[in-house]
């Protein structure tokens, strides 16, 4: 009897590990990367050059740069507490009760987060595709998808993102080289006819999207197999998606112009629509719509574990999937009343800088100095 009661504890300790994930440096990569360009890769390019003009290519790098930075934070914040996420520190730093409140102030960012990100895939699905189709029914069919990576855990979710990687990395060098043709290097200029001004405005603008939103990784940040690596992967994955941001942004200005680009809301779906080879390889918009919806999903996905993951934490609870579904079917109702249409998400994004300011930068940044002064870490109290 004894070694029987032995037994179901062990198998409930390693049921628990499993659960949490063990994910390797390059699957971290991989996800970070998603995480960038998901969302951004269709609505980046529109933003920018609405505030910086032909500059916009301009302002990406610098929004880079910026973003590297917060990323350098947030490993500074991870590497001292490697085994614990967001959530589990932020109470180890402030206390019980004062953490707790941190702590549900970040699920609250990040289920928000969520339904907002649910309503854009489905704002764009049923302007560019399926007009007729109730929106509903696209948030009910893709978050039943999500609902299906989050449960069945971080390792095979992680997994599945390498198998779609070199897909994603296929279609952005289709889309690249397709349209080659068509680049006029006259659009570009004349540069900086504004002067820095606008450029460093509409970069610290485009922050909160994507690049305040990073610090959702640091629920991942603890089941990365090597601390270190993790770091790596951190910054090179910022890397490789914030160049891609950037290729799309000074391909739409030179391909389009920086007129058109700000007008059009998915002006990257647009870009897709232009390329012509030949007159045999054309109208491949759907592309963009397939790197689109694969990194969107993994954002959202991303996005949704680390609601469930933080508020499960901030209950004690043992598993985290007890709250799957009905944290999921509130989510399907957030997402029809978070923004009635597009114009509302639009003027959202116009604060999402703002909004996001305290849980990407003056929390971590808060948390690092705290600890630092009281000397919290799990590595030597």
């Amino acid at each position: 009897m004894e070694k029987l009661i032995i037994t179901i504890f062990l198998f409930k300790r390693v049921n628990k590990i499993l659960e949490n994930g063990n994910i390797s440096s390059s699957q971290f990569t991989v996800l970070v990367t998603f995480f960038i360009i998901g969302g951004s890769i269709l609505y980046g390019p529109t933003g920018l050059v609405h505030g910086a003009g032909q500059d916009a290519w301009i302002a990406n790098i610098l929004v880079l740069g910026m973003g590297l930075l917060l990323v350098l934070l947030y490993n500074a914040l991870g590497s001292c507490f490697p085994n614990m996420t967001l959530t589990e520190y932020s109470e180890k730093i402030f206390g019980k009760w004062i953490g707790k409140v941190v702590s549900l102030l970040y699920f609250t960012y990040f289920f928000l987060s969520t339904a907002n990100f649910v309503r854009q895939a489905g704002d764009f699905t049923t302007t560019q595709f399926m007009p007729d189709t109730p929106i509903t029914a696209i948030h009910i069919m893709f978050f039943i998808i999500v609902i299906m990576g989050v449960r069945i855990g971080l390792e095979p979710f992680s997994r599945a993102s390498e198998i779609f990687f070199p897909l994603v990395v296929i279609l952005v060098l289709i889309l690249i080289i397709s349209l080659s043709n068509q680049i006029e290097f006259l659009r570009i200029q004349p540069v900086l006819k504004e002067g820095m001004t606008p450029v460093i405005r509409v970069a610290f603008h485009s922050l909160g999207t994507p690049y305040l939103q990073l610090v959702l990784l640091l629920m991942l940040f603890p089941y990365v197999k090597q601390t270190k690596e993790a770091k790596k992967s951190f910054l090179f994955g910022t890397l490789i998606g914030g160049i891609v941001l950037i290729l799309i942004t000074t391909l739409s200005i030179l391909v389009l112009g920086s007129e058109i680009t700000e007008r059009h809301q998915f002006v990257s779906y647009v870009l897709a629509r232009k390329i012509n080879v030949g007159d045999f390889f054309q109208r491949i918009e759907a592309v963009m719509a397939i790197i689109w919806f694969i990194t969107m999903y993994f954002k959202i996905s991303i996005y949704f574990y680390a609601s469930v993951l933080s508020l499960s934490q901030v209950l004690k609870l043992e598993d985290y999937r007890f709250l799957i579904y009905p944290l999921g079917i509130i989510t399907i109702v957030l997402s029809l009343v978070v923004n009635e249409n597009i114009v509302e998400s639009n003027k959202q994004a116009e604060f999402w800088t703002s909004y996001s300011l305290p849980f990407g930068l003056f929390f971590p940044l808060l948390m690092l100095i705290v600890s630092k002064i009281k000397k919290i870490n799990t590595k030597g109290e």
